[in-house]
């Protein structure tokens, strides 16, 4: 069972959940600062476009930009 957990997580799938996931907390923040915190739309859109790539620089395994990075 758990070598077939292991199959189903392939390196790319893992990305493609990893990309997912940060699209929902994007989704979340802007609903979240735009109905509960009460901010304008513009600056809620503003906070959501500013959330998905610090969230993707936070990682470490992404090695395209970030902490993770080479450079």
């Amino acid at each position: 069972m758990l070598e077939a957990i292991k199959a189903f997580f392939t390196a790319k799938r893992v990305a493609v959940l990893k990309s997912y996931f940060r699209g929902v907390l994007v989704s979340a923040l802007t609903l979240i600062s735009s109905n509960a915190l009460g901010l304008d739309p513009v600056i809620s859109a503003v906070l959501a476009s500013v959330a998905g790539p610090a969230a993707k620089a936070l990682d470490k395994t992404e090695t395209e930009f970030g902490i993770g990075s080479a450079e």
